[in-house]
């Protein structure tokens, strides 16, 4: 069906993984399977999907006729488009599955997209900062997951962006400033659940924060270091004694050395001693 322009499979029971073959599409610009147990990578051929490859103008518009309106979850809300609106949505939303993995780096070349939605699954790995390519993207929202790592300064070039949720993860690192991200509403909700984020807005100094954590750093190297030292002097220790007590000529040689040192010791004191009486008796009166 290459002439589909429209696949909401959402709240289902569907299982598997996303089929590659969605590329022959070519018409497919609102793909909606949230809400089933889709497992698996998000596949590197969904950047091929041509009709969000392009940004949908008005002109181009005219060809996507709806009669009636369609329900959209966007912006964590649920709204109802008509067709003179909907036919300029072009929607991904992957959200509430089971898919792992990285987010491919290639989804920047869906440069038509206006919704991202891929909360609630079980990705992983850092932000691609290629996300910024998007620039008519309205809502994004990769809530409960387990990204890590800085979240992208290109999120600030996303002059379209209304709607963010990077809550319930485990960024870290200071939060990118830009006038973009600064007008959006919910500050705080959009980075909760980021136990490692700093600065505005929240309440975390990222100075005070990166201090702690080099004096963290600090005291494991040092810990390190004595660990590494005591375990050293131990086994030395232990192949010293070791081979004295298996060659003889090892240990009568040591003793002998001991020996020395001590009559050498022994002879210096007493000379020494010596003196000083003897300096002392000259000394009385």
């Amino acid at each position: 069906m290459p002439q589909l322009q429209i696949l909401r499979l959402r709240s289902n029971m569907f299982s598997g993984h996303i089929p590659d073959n969605l590329t022959c599409i070519v018409s497919l610009h609102y793909l909606d399977i949230s809400g089933n147990n889709i497992s698996g990578n998000i596949p590197w051929s969904l950047s091929d999907l041509k009709a969000m490859t392009t940004v949908i103008s008005e002109r181009t518009a005219e060809d996507y006729n709806f009669e009636e309106s369609i329900p959209v979850i966007m912006k964590d809300q649920k709204r109802d488009y008509n067709f003179q609106l909907y036919k300029l949505l072009v929607n991904l939303d992957l959200s509430s599955n089971s898919l792992t993995g990285h987010i491919p780096e290639g989804i920047s070349l869906l440069i038509g997209l206006t919704n991202l939605n891929l909360s609630s699954n079980q990705l992983m790995g850092e932000i691609p900062n290629q996300i910024g390519n998007l620039k008519h993207l309205e809502s994004m929202d990769i809530s409960y997951n387990e990204f890590s790592g800085a979240i992208p300064s290109s999120l600030s070039a996303l002059t379209s962006l209304r709607h963010l949720n990077l809550s319930y993860n485990n960024l870290s690192g200071p939060i990118p400033s830009g006038p973009q991200l600064q007008i959006l509403d919910n500050q705080m909700y959009i980075y909760s659940g980021n136990p490692g984020l700093c600065g505005p807005p929240l309440s975390r100094n990222c100075s005070a924060n990166d201090g702690q954590q080099s004096g963290l750093e600090d005291m494991n190297h040092m810990s390190s270091v004595y660990l590494g030292t005591s375990i050293g002097f131990v086994v030395d220790l232990w192949i010293v004694f070791c081979t004295m007590l298996m060659k003889r000529t090892w240990r009568a040689a040591y003793f002998q050395f001991i020996d020395m040192i001590y009559d050498k010791v022994y002879v210096q004191v007493v000379v020494r001693w010596a003196r000083l009486m003897k300096n002392a008796q000259d000394d009385a009166p």
